[in-house]
């Protein structure tokens, strides 16, 4: 039997207390109710890798074997396993908070995941033992979403044309300079008019800068 089918059902947030097995009743609180409700995974996890709780897209996770608890234990999150996990929990302990990258390869999925020693106030009943606790909070990534961003924050910012934008949205979507131009019914020359118009506004050293730019972290302008 896999050990996400032996995880123990641990309590939703909104229970009013856990069964007593791991950690003393927690009284309800609208912080608690607030976790339920957020679009990142949370987990509260002591310092020996014990999972306390979990909300619903935590349980996700789990249901999707992007995470895996064995014996009440975290024993894997993304590409981390045990080891890393545990040195993980240690950094935050010393330094207060850590964060890490961590992907899926069941979806190749990323994103990050950070690590903060001492949860709020309002959770510190019931869960400070004498090991105290590590709040992990996991934020995957929509990079459809943030792709969709840039390019506005750039239409704005550089005042690009409605033709601009869309031929910059084709392109950063992996569409040839040839494909976009068949796509918009544009002669090709028109194209590369509207590329060298977007590199010229946005002062980007070359297409694949700005087209690089559009997916990931860093900064374009200055």
């Amino acid at each position: 039997m896999s050990a996400l089918a032996t995880a123990p059902a641990l309590p939703r947030f909104d229970a009013p207390s856990f069964d007593g097995s791991a950690v003393p009743a927690v009284r309800r609180t609208s912080a608690w109710t607030m976790l339920e409700l957020l679009p990142q995974a949370v987990l509260v996890v002591a310092r020996d890798r014990m999972v306390l709780v979990r909300n619903q897209r935590a349980q996700r996770l789990l249901q999707d074997q992007c995470l895996q608890i064995a014996d009440g234990r975290l024993a894997s999150l993304g590409q981390l396993g045990t080891l890393q996990i545990a040195q993980m929990l240690r950094n935050a302990d010393a330094s207060g908070g850590c964060d890490c990258g961590i992907w899926f390869e069941k979806n190749l999925s990323t994103g990050w995941l950070r690590a903060l020693a001492t949860p709020c106030p309002e959770f510190a009943d019931g869960l400070h033992g004498p090991q105290g606790t590590v709040l992990l909070v996991l934020q995957i990534d929509q990079p459809a979403l943030t792709q969709c961003a840039r390019i506005d924050v750039l239409a704005q910012t550089c005042r690009l044309s409605p033709t601009e934008r869309h031929v910059l949205m084709l392109l950063a979507d992996g569409m040839t300079v040839e494909l976009a131009a068949r796509h918009l019914c544009l002669q090709l020359s028109t194209l590369r008019s509207h590329v060298r118009n977007l590199l010229g506004k946005t002062q980007a050293p070359s297409l694949m800068q700005l087209l690089r730019w559009t997916g990931s972290a860093r900064t374009l302008l200055n």
